[in-house]
């Protein structure tokens, strides 16, 4: 049964309400809230733990890092600005400091959103930058702009900790070892990214009350990018058996939807994809893989792993990386139709299969009622009976052939059913 619109909203609202406040970066007491959560939500869920300092390949896991206190004054005591206003007012992963300096030495410090004059925004290259180690903070461009050229005093008090980097998985077994993988990241914000997980986590509930599972399914919620490095490093076996993998980000808010392509060419995951969003009516458009937000796909796709990875976001999302980043901003319908879209993917998936023909020549058409008349049903004539027939070669997969011929999967897979029953076509 698909999802009800009313009671998987709220979930989905409730759950983002509810870990949104929580001081998320990496490796942190928020995200071990965050995904005690997620635990509640789907009790099956493993969290794979990754300890401060270890390695794997060229990275390391970092300490953790909470923010305890930190704000910014001038001379006459009067606060600029506060960490428990606006969290993103200090740097991820920012250099404790306490003292005085001038506007000129603050400005080799401070981030400003490039296009949003009165947001904080979220500065995250000190956790990611390895040569990057320092103190910084962010403020709104337009409080910026107005300080006099005087004396500030930055007060930045972190506490560094000897803890675990962890990692969301939820494993449901199939028919088949081949595995799907679905991503979102959990750290940051809101719509990015707490709103794709929300989407995964529905995912999963629609995909655990599948009678029958032809393929195998993991969700992932880790700490963006390192967190899916640790993960694929220390899983090897299970990553192998992937086949393709599916990231969602930001998809309760942003101009328009759009399908990020795989960079492997012809996957079976961008076609499902290409034809569940076609099934849902909602308009799209395809955007190439280095477009968009650039997420766990690079991982997936990098060229030692090759695994085809595609994504679905709303882009641009104007308030990305910015303190309006709010659950205010999540509009539910464009959540619902994420989680509409994903669970058409996984239909598309589950009933997608090679045809091919069982006699060297065409059946008889009017015969067995498969034909569209050339003269009086032009488009489906040339649709189903050029396009569709005429490209199954026993190798392409239905998905594929309704990228072809621009045919609805439902569609063509309703029409080729008549085909299997009458035993012109065998599925592969």
């Amino acid at each position: 049964m698909k999802p009800d619109k009313k009671t998987s909203t709220a979930r989905m609202m409730h759950f983002i309400r509810e870990v949104y406040p929580l001081q998320r970066m990496i490796n942190s007491e928020g995200l071990d809230r965050a995904f005690e959560i997620v635990k509640k939500e789907i009790p099956d869920t493993v969290i794979h733990e990754y300890p401060a300092g270890m390695e794997c390949g060229d990275w390391i896991v970092p300490k953790g890092w909470k923010v305890r206190d930190a704000y910014m004054e001038n001379r006459h005591g009067v606060r600029i600005a506060d960490f428990n206003d606006h969290p993103l007012f200090v740097a991820a992963y920012s250099e404790p400091v306490s003292g005085w300096f001038t506007k000129l030495e603050i400005l080799s410090h401070v981030r400003c959103h490039p296009t949003k004059p009165g947001a904080y925004f979220l500065e995250h290259r000190n956790a990611y930058n390895y040569k990057l180690v320092n103190w910084g903070i962010t403020l709104p461009k337009n409080t910026w702009n107005n300080l006099p050229d005087e004396d500030y005093y930055i007060h930045i008090d972190v506490e560094w900790s000897e803890r675990s980097m962890k990692v969301a998985e939820v494993f449901i077994p199939g028919q088949s070892e081949d595995v799907i993988s679905i991503s979102a990241h959990i750290d940051e914000i809101c719509n990015d990214n707490l709103s794709g997980c929300a989407a995964g986590i529905e995912m999963i509930r629609y995909i655990q009350n599948l009678a029958r599972k032809k393929y195998s399914y993991q969700l992932l919620l880790v700490p963006e990018t390192i967190g899916t490095f640790f993960y694929v490093y220390n899983n090897l076996d299970r990553v192998r058996k992937t086949i393709g993998m599916y990231n969602l980000e930001t998809v309760g808010s942003g101009e328009s939807w759009v399908l990020k392509k795989a960079l492997t060419p012809n996957s079976r995951i961008e076609a499902a994809l290409t034809c569940a969003l076609q099934n849902t009516g909602l308009p799209y458009r395809p955007i190439d893989f280095f477009d968009g937000y650039g997420n766990d796909e690079r991982v997936y796709e990098w060229p030692t792993l090759k695994i085809p990875g595609v994504a679905l976001q709303r882009f641009p999302f104007h308030e990305y990386h910015s303190s309006d980043d709010t659950p205010d901003n999540i509009d539910e319908n464009h959540l619902f139709d994420a989680v509409r879209i994903s669970c058409e993917l996984i239909d598309v998936m589950e009933h997608d299969y090679v045809p091919e023909y069982t006699s060297v020549i065409p059946p008889w058409l009017t015969r067995h009622d498969l034909y569209y008349d050339s003269k009086d049903n032009v488009e489906n004539f040339h649709k189903f009976n050029n396009l569709l027939l005429f490209h199954i070669d026993g190798h392409k997969p239905l998905s594929e052939l309704c990228r072809i011929a621009r045919i609805a999967f439902c569609e063509a897979y309703e029409y080729l059913e008549r085909f299997a029953e009458k035993g012109f076509i065998i599925k592969k």
